[in-house]
C-alpha cells in the first residue's frame, strides 16, 4: 500500500473561538472550544493573567449585607469633563441606594474615592412601587455636569465644585406643555350648557380644556351669556375679536371651525404629576435612561403603558436650568407669537418601540434601543431641531439588556435574544444597517448563555486595545430575585482580529464581580514645585513657598471590574479589580490572590479543529512528530537561582473525530514547553539564553482519519503558543 508524507503548519491563531465550524469547515486559525486564552495580533495565543485587586487597592467599607448583595443593582459609568475640565473624569459606581465617585484615570482607581456620595433614597419618585436601589441608573455628562436617571427616582443634576471638591445635587422636574388635556365625552365641535356638563360630571374638565386653549373666565362667561353654552373645543377665541378688539361671541360664531380642534398647550405641566385644575394624574415611574445630544438632555424608558415609547428632549441648554424644560417656549395658543422654535424642547413618540432600554448619541442623531427594535432620530436637512427631525426604524431586532449596549466609535453593539448585533452607518454615513455579528463564529456559545443572565450583561469598550468586554453570569438561575448582578464570566471581542474569546472567573472565594467599565486615557493631577527666584529658594518665615501646577498624564485605557469584597458572610466592601497584576511568580494566574494570598487558579485551554494531515478525511494517517513553538517567558532568576515566570504547556492529541475517551483514541498529555538546553546563571540575574522562541519536537502518537490538539496550561505557569508543525504519514488509498 502506497504511503504519503505530509506536513501541516498552524501559525496564525487570530480567529479566536469558533463554535460553528463543524467537522470539516472550522477555520484553521480558530479553536472549537477553550477558555481563559487570548489571541494576539502577532498570531500567538496567550494565557490570561488572574483577575485580582488593583495594585495598592483600597476597600470602600460600605457594609453591604448578603441580602443587599443579591438584590441591589450595581453598575458604573463615566462622568466626562467634570466641572468643565476636559482632563478630569470621574467613574460613578452605583451600589444599590448610593452613588460613589472615583477618579477615572488608569492606574489604581480604588484609592481615589471621593468623600461625597449621592443617596438615592432622597429622590425616590412619589408612589413608585420599586424598592429603592434595585433599579440601575443611567448617566449622561452635560456641560461638565452629570444627569442621573433611573425608573425609581427623580432625575437629578449633579454639579461639581472644583474649589471645594464637593458636589451639589438637585432634582430635575421634567416639564411639558399640555397638548392632551381631558378626553371629552362629546365631539370636538359639540357645545353643551354648563348644566349639561355638570350632569355628566365634566364641568371642571370642560373648562380646563378651554383654559388650555387660551380662553379666560371672562371670555367663557361672555360666550355663555350670548349663546347659553360653553364654547366647543374647536373654537379659538382669538377669532372672535370685534372692531374694538373686544371679544364677541357673535363675531366668533361667524367663523367656520369645522371639526378641527383648537390649538392647545397653554399650560406647562410636570410630566409625571399632571395637575389639571386640581385633578392630578400621577405617574409612578421615571425615565430609565438619559443621554446628551445636540445641546439637549434626552429622557426615555418609562415602563408604563401610556409612556412606553415616549422620548423627552429638553430645550437647548443655553441655561442649565432648562435641563428639564421639554416643551416649546412660545405659547401655542398665543395670538402674537406661537411658533415652534428650532431650539425648543418637546416629546417624540415611537408607539411600537416597546420598552426603551438605551439612548445613545451616534453621528448626527440619537439611537433609540428598545425591546422591539432600534430607531434613529436625526435632523432632516441639517442638525436636529425641534421643528425638523425624522424618526427612522433601523432594525426590528430588539435589545434585552440596557447595559449590553456599547458605542464603538461610529458603531453601536447590543445583545438581543438571538445574538449580538451591530448598527453601523453606510458609506455615505446617512443610512444605518443592522447585522448579527455572533452567528458566524459563536452562535452556539451565545445561545448557551442563560436567558436571565443576558438581561444583566454589561459591556464596555477599550479604544486603546480595540477590545469589547461583556461581563455576565454563566450560572443558570430560575428567577431574577437574587444575584442578578453577580457575574462570573467575560465575553470578549477583539475588533482588530474580529476574534471572540471568553474568560471564566472564580467566585468560590466569595469575591463577586458586579460591573465593568473602562478608564480614560488622560488625567490631570497636581504637582507641587518649590518656588525659586534665580537660584534662591523662596521662603515665608521658615516655610518653603510652593506652587501647585496642573500636570497632564497620558496612559492607556484599561478595563476595571467593580467587585464586592467579603469582610464576612454578611458584610461586603467595594473595590476594583483588573487583569494587570505584574507578579512574576506562579500567583500571577490566580484570581483574587490579593484577597487571601492564596487565590484560585483557573485553567486555560483550547481545542483545535480537525487536522486532516494533508490527505483528507477519508484516508487514515499516522502521526509522526509535532513541533511546537512557544515564546520564552522566563525573565530572570530568583535568589535561589530558580527561573522566574516559567512556562508550561500540556498537549493531548485526539484522533478519529472522537468526543470522549471510550474508543481509546485520546493520547496521554505531553509537556511541549522544553528549553533547548539547560541555562544557568547567578541568583537574581536576568534569564537571557539567546532563545526567545522555545521549540520542542514531540513524538505524535496515534492514528486515524483526523486529529485534534488540546493545549492546556500547567498550574502556576505561563503559556504563550506561537504555533506548531505536524508531520503525518498517510495512505494514498481510501
Amino acid at each position: 500500500m502506497a504511503v504519503q508524507a505530509a506536513v501541516k503548519d498552524a501559525f496564525t491563531f487570530v480567529g479566536g473561538l469558533n463554535t460553528e465550524g463543524g467537522f470539516f469547515v472550522t477555520p484553521e486559525n480558530s479553536w472549537k472550544e477553550g477558555v481563559n486564552v487570548v489571541p494576539t495580533i502577532d498570531g500567538s495565543i496567550e494565557r490570561r493573567s488572574g483577575l485580582d485587586y488593583e495594585t495598592n487597592y483600597e476597600l470602600a467599607a460600605l457594609g453591604i449585607t448578603a441580602e443587599q448583595k443579591n438584590t441591589w443593582a450595581f453598575t458604573s459609568g463615566v462622568w466626562n469633563s467634570v466641572g468643565g475640565n476636559s482632563n478630569l473624569d470621574f467613574m460613578v459606581v452605583q451600589a444599590g441606594t448610593t452613588l460613589h465617585f472615583y477618579r477615572a484615570a488608569s492606574g489604581t482607581v480604588s484609592n481615589t474615592k471621593k468623600s461625597f456620595t449621592v443617596n438615592l433614597n432622597s429622590y425616590l419618585a412619589p408612589g413608585n412601587p420599586d424598592t429603592i436601589g434595585t433599579s440601575i441608573c443611567s448617566f449622561a455628562s452635560t456641560y461638565g455636569k452629570l444627569i442621573v436617571t433611573s425608573k425609581s427616582t427623580e432625575p437629578i443634576l449633579i454639579t461639581y465644585n472644583t474649589t471645594t471638591d464637593t458636589i451639589s445635587v438637585s432634582a430635575i422636574t421634567i416639564k411639558i406643555r399640555d397638548f392632551i388635556g381631558f378626553q371629552s365625552p362629546y365631539a370636538v365641535n359639540v357645545e353643551k350648557t354648563e348644566a349639561e356638563w355638570t350632569a355628566v360630571g365634566q364641568l371642571t374638565q370642560a373648562k380646563y380644556n378651554l383654559y388650555n386653549q387660551g380662553w379666560t373666565d371672562s371670555q367663557i362667561n361672555t360666550y355663555k351669556s350670548a349663546t347659553g353654552n360653553i364654547p366647543a373645543n374647536s373654537k379659538s377665541w382669538i377669532f372672535g375679536k370685534d372692531s374694538n378688539d373686544d371679544f364677541s361671541a357673535s363675531v366668533l360664531n361667524k367663523q367656520d371651525f369645522g371639526t378641527s380642534p383648537a390649538p392647545k398647550g397653554r399650560f406647562i405641566l410636570n410630566a409625571f404629576s399632571q395637575d389639571r385644575s386640581g385633578i392630578v394624574t400621577a405617574i409612578a415611574y421615571r425615565p430609565r435612561v438619559c443621554a446628551f445630544f445636540a445641546g439637549r438632555v434626552w429622557y426615555a424608558g418609562m415602563p408604563t403603558t401610556a409612556q412606553l415609547g415616549t422620548i423627552y428632549f429638553s430645550q437647548v441648554l443655553d441655561d442649565i436650568n432648562k435641563v428639564g424644560d421639554c416643551y416649546q417656549s412660545n405659547d401655542p395658543t398665543s395670538e402674537v407669537v406661537s411658533d415652534l422654535e428650532d431650539d425648543d424642547g418637546g416629546t417624540i413618540e415611537i408607539p411600537d418601540s416597546g420598552e426603551i432600554l438605551s439612548l445613545e448619541p451616534l453621528g448626527r442623531g440619537v439611537m433609540v434601543i428598545a425591546t422591539n427594535g432600534v430607531w434613529f432620530i436625526s435632523g432632516i436637512d441639517r442638525g436636529f431641531t425641534a421643528a425638523s427631525y425624522s424618526v427612522e426604524r433601523v432594525s426590528s431586532v430588539g435589545c434585552v439588556s440596557t447595559k449590553s449596549v456599547v458605542v464603538v466609535e461610529d458603531t453601536l453593539v447590543y445583545w438581543s435574544n438571538g445574538g449580538i448585533y451591530t448598527v453601523s452607518p453606510g458609506g455615505s454615513g446617512a443610512e444605518f444597517s443592522s447585522r448579527n455579528i455572533s452567528d458566524q463564529n459563536v452562535k452556539t456559545f451565545y445561545q448557551n448563555i442563560p436567558i436571565l443572565s443576558k438581561l444583566y450583561a454589561e459591556g464596555t469598550y477599550n479604544a486603546t486595545d480595540k477590545l469589547l468586554y461583556w461581563l455576565y453570569s454563566s450560572t443558570e438561575t430560575q428567577d431574577t430575585g437574587t444575584g442578578r448582578f453577580n457575574k462570573n464570566s467575560v465575553l470578549a471581542l477583539d475588533l482588530r482580529l474580529n476574534a471572540w474569546y471568553w474568560f471564566d472567573i472564580d467566585t468560590s472565594l466569595g469575591v463577586i464581580p458586579v460591573s465593568i467599565d473602562t478608564t480614560k486615557e488622560t488625567n490631570e493631577t497636581s504637582q507641587i514645585y518649590d518656588v525659586y527666584v534665580g537660584s534662591d529658594d523662596v521662603n515665608q518665615s521658615t516655610n518653603d513657598v510652593v506652587a501647585n501646577i496642573p500636570v497632564l498624564n497620558g496612559t492607556r485605557k484599561t478595563f476595571k471590574v467593580v467587585s464586592l469584597h467579603p469582610v464576612s458572610s454578611n458584610n461586603y466592601s467595594l473595590t476594583f479589580a483588573d487583569f494587570l497584576n505584574t507578579r512574576n511568580s506562579s500567583t500571577k494566574f490566580k484570581d483574587w490572590y490579593s484577597f487571601n494570598t492564596a487565590g484560585v487558579e483557573k485553567e486555560a485551554y483550547f481545542l483545535t479543529g480537525y487536522n486532516m494531515g494533508g490527505n483528507g478525511p477519508s484516508r487514515s494517517k499516522s502521526g509522526m512528530y509535532l513541533t511546537v513553538f512557544m515564546k520564552r517567558t522566563e525573565t530572570s532568576f530568583d535568589a535561589n537561582a530558580n527561573p522566574v515566570n516559567e512556562s508550561g504547556c500540556l498537549m493531548q492529541s485526539r484522533w478519529d473525530f472522537t468526543d470522549n475517551t471510550n474508543p481509546g483514541k485520546w493520547a496521554d498529555e505531553v509537556q511541549v514547553y522544553r528549553q533547548p538546553r539547560p541555562f544557568f546563571a547567578e541568583p537574581s540575574q536576568s534569564f537571557d539564553d539567546g532563545y526567545p522562541l522555545v521549540i520542542s519536537k514531540n513524538k505524535l502518537r496515534g492514528r486515524g482519519k483526523a486529529v485534534q490538539f488540546r493545549y492546556r496550561s500547567e498550574a502556576g505557569k505561563d503559556m504563550k503558543i506561537v504555533g506548531w508543525t505536524g508531520t503525518f504519514v498517510g495512505s494514498t488509498n481510501v
